[in-house]
């Protein structure tokens, strides 16, 4: 895998240096374009998003900072290391708030730009890992959920018209978690049947067989199998190292060519219709999972979490009066809108795993009682996520109110045009920034611009107008009232006391 990354610098001559740099060291980095500023860098990356963007802090049009704040907004899967000199390290620390991850000075070191570019690559191999690891979670569920009957959403048509489509599908049945001459107990059972799925998972990359593993119930484990004699050969071999490193005997049981979703959830009940355990099989109407993602929708978008945990509570304490099977249908619906909600209205959330939602955990239990623990502790996590998604999205408007004013401080930078930037209403704007900040906005902005007038006080000899104008003030007169009322002093005496005068 090659991370590819982007230089954004005004120097053309260090961009070339730089550039070199990667090129002649193996660092797992390609070096697909180049900018001289913020702006230039936006386009670019429109076009091709990269993996890792480098940029300097200073430049002209948009400086690294306000670069790092699009970045974060618009791609948050960028990674950034920021490049920037010795005078301007504690301002480029402000970039650790937009998810820089390392800094570089300039001028730059070898070896530490080695050591930082290897260590950015490392971290987006492990990245992008865990995301196929998390989309391959998310697919094997809607296949389980096809298999059973159970609400297909468009997104599960979709992963199996992709993955499922003209695979083989086969059953392998495990005889007995006790078999003779093994001291296992029903208390090992949950630890055999993992292990049967970690060979499984692990057997089926070393054959490098296309497919899937989909646990079904705690001695049986679905599979669809690219066809073949790789697929053949994987079979035999994992029956075998199933006998001979945990002494289970297994049997396999063939279902055929798969051709649409229908179909394979109507082989699955055919195949395993045979178990006098699975004739209670309980198919539920799509039209209950539609209703109930459609409620629980509504009532998320508009923050109406409360009501939203109250309708989960209520559907699973419905679930759990019912007969087993039918309580692990109607949870299994649940836990499909779940899904539904999570990765196709809010993406953005990028909730650490799906793993726990997966029906092969429903199917593996046993009772009601355990099924609705399991189902309300589900209910609290998925409810979570928009909880903190809510206050995220507070924070996130007033940082991007401040990043604003840090950007704008010297033209006109009022409540209106900030609350424009941010899309939400000035007086909406207004009473979150205050709350957030504990001041309110003009008298942020009037102590930010203040500050920046204290550095030209201290730094130059610009005369007043100048500083008032460059710090966004309307004139001389209103720039030393205010300043005078937030520092006790005016600005010339600020000036004498930094021995500027």
């Amino acid at each position: 895998m090659i991370g590819r990354l982007l230089v954004v610098d005004d120097e053309a001559w260090f961009r070339e240096g730089l550039i070199k740099l990667i090129g002649n060291h193996q660092l797992g980095w390609e070096v697909v374009g180049e900018a001289s500023d913020g702006e230039e860098a936006l386009a670019v990356i429109e076009g091709m998003p990269p993996d890792l963007v480098i940029t300097d802090i200073n430049m002209p049009v948009m400086d690294g900072l306000a670069l790092c704040g699009r970045l974060a907004e618009q791609y948050p899967d960028v990674s950034v290391i920021i490049l920037t000199g010795y005078r301007d390290f504690e301002y480029a620390r402000q970039a650790l708030r937009y998810g820089a991850a390392e800094f570089l000075l300039k001028p730059l070191a070898l070896d530490e730009t080695c050591r930082v570019l290897r260590k950015a690559y490392e971290q987006m191999r492990l990245r992008k890992a865990e995301q196929r690891a998390q989309e391959r979670e998310k697919q094997a569920s809607f296949l389980q959920g096809i298999l059973l009957g159970l609400p297909c959403s468009p997104a599960g048509t979709e992963a199996f018209e992709g993955i499922g489509k003209d695979r083989e599908l086969w059953l392998l049945r495990v005889e007995s978690f006790c078999p003779e001459g093994k001291s296992y107990s029903s208390r090992d059972e949950g630890l055999l049947h993992y292990a049967v799925s970690n060979m499984a998972e692990e057997l089926l990359q070393l054959h490098r067989v296309a497919g899937f593993t989909l646990p079904m119930r705690k001695d049986e484990y679905a599979f669809m199998l690219e066809p073949g004699d790789d697929a053949a050969d994987y079979r035999r071999h994992l029956a075998a190292a199933v006998q001979e490193l945990i002494g289970l005997r297994t049997s396999w049981l063939p279902g055929g060519l798969l051709r649409t979703a229908e179909e394979a959830g109507q082989k699955y009940e055919q195949m395993r219709s045979g178990s006098p355990a699975d004739k209670a099989t309980v198919h539920v109407k799509t039209d209950s999972s539609y209703e109930l993602r459609e409620e629980l929708l509504s009532m998320l978008v508009t923050g109406s979490l409360q009501e939203a945990e109250k309708r989960i509570t209520s559907h699973i304490r419905q679930a759990s009066s019912l007969p087993l099977a039918d309580c692990k249908a109607q949870i299994y619906t649940l836990t499909a809108v779940f899904f539904d909600i999570l990765t196709q209205d809010f993406k953005h959330l990028r909730a650490c795993s799906y793993e726990d939602l997966k029906p092969g955990a429903i199917l593996l239990m046993d009772t009601a009682e355990e099924l609705e623990s399991w189902a309300l502790a589900k209910g609290r996590d998925f409810i979570a996520l928009f909880t903190g998604w809510m206050q995220e999205k507070q924070d996130n408007v007033v940082q991007r109110a401040i990043r604003y004013i840090e950007t704008h401080y010297h033209e006109s930078c009022s409540l209106q045009s900030a609350a424009a930037y941010v899309h939400v209403t000035p007086n909406y704007l207004s009473n979150l920034f205050k709350k957030e900040t504990g001041t309110g906005f003009t008298n942020y902005v009037n102590t930010y611009r203040v500050e920046k007038a204290k550095a030209l006080l201290a730094g130059s000899r610009l005369r007043m107008t100048e500083i008032a104008g460059r710090t966004g003030f309307d004139n001389a007169s209103y720039f030393t009232a205010v300043f005078k009322q937030l520092t006790g002093r005016s600005p010339s005496e600020y000036r004498k006391e930094q021995g500027r005068d």
